[in-house]
């Protein structure tokens, strides 16, 4: 299959296209989604789950699957549906039914295509161009069956229209640098499925929102709960022998005092002199 960038044309201005005028009264449907196969569908939902598990603390991140992106006002028709988009300076709404560019004043930053035998073509080819064309600034593609592209994952970097591929750095092994996400990916198999896997650059982290991923992160979350609990009770103790020790040398220094006035009490009269 050919190379994202060798179909890509010189195209217009993005704005030419998001934000052309129309009428207001256009109802724009929600989009419905049925995955091509159950690998299909692990592969996007894991990848929209580690991002927003990612980007959970960071206000103004939308991270959304299969959320109909309509990028012409008044034309219904003029719409996308990535697997997963990332558009940062927006907020979260769980009640979203759409994305309409001309609404959020930008379109996606980030768009992540799942293959499949139906799609991957359209893929490479219709859906390669219109996100150029609106102005999405990185477009990934996985093949999670891992024999429809020649590389598992690609990645391309659109600037004015025009597509580059991401390419891997020297020693890395493939793993490709997502520069809008500030991340690394790389394609990793998990029980005969190609899933992305991103990397932190920063910590060395590495997470693809699977279940045994957030598995391991509750044992972790519950093995710190676990020794935060022991070192409270390690001081509770601690608190608790300190209080003795004190109420122990109270009563030593009770009974020291009894007995040095007792030992007063009973002492000759001092002599007098002469």
């Amino acid at each position: 299959m050919a190379s994202i960038e060798t179909q890509l044309p010189a195209l217009k201005s993005p704005s030419a296209i998001a934000l052309a005028p129309g009428p207001d009264e256009v109802e724009y449907p929600e989009g419905n989604w049925i995955a091509q196969s159950v690998e299909h569908g692990n592969a996007v939902q894991q990848a929209t789950t580690a991002l927003r598990h990612y980007f959970r603390e960071r206000a103004g991140v939308l991270v959304a699957m299969e959320l109909l992106v309509y990028y012409q006002r008044g034309n219904v028709k003029a719409q996308l549906q990535p697997d997963l988009q990332v558009v940062f300076g927006v907020e979260y709404r769980p009640n979203r039914g759409s994305y309409r560019i001309w609404e959020e004043g930008k379109p996606p930053d980030f768009v992540l295509e799942v293959a499949s035998p139906s799609t991957a073509k359209n893929d490479a080819e219709h859906k390669a161009r219109e996100y150029a064309r609106i102005g999405v600034r990185e477009y990934w593609r996985l093949d999670p069956a891992g024999t429809l592209m020649e590389t598992p994952l690609e990645g391309y970097e659109i600037n004015a229209g025009q597509s580059e591929p991401v390419r891997p750095a020297a020693g890395t092994g493939g793993v490709l640098r997502s520069r809008v996400l500030g991340l690394d990916l790389r394609s990793e198999r998990q029980a005969g499925t190609t899933v992305v896997v991103f990397i932190d650059p920063h910590t060395g982290e590495e997470f693809d929102g699977s279940l045994e991923a957030a598995e391991r992160d509750k044992q972790e979350l519950q093995q710190q709960v676990s020794a935060a609990e022991q070192r409270a009770r390690a001081a509770e103790r601690d608190k608790q022998e300190l209080r003795q020790r004190a109420i122990e040398a109270e009563e030593r220094a009770r009974v020291l005092e009894e007995r040095l006035r007792s030992l007063t009490a009973h002492a000759p009269p001092p002599e007098r002199d002469p």
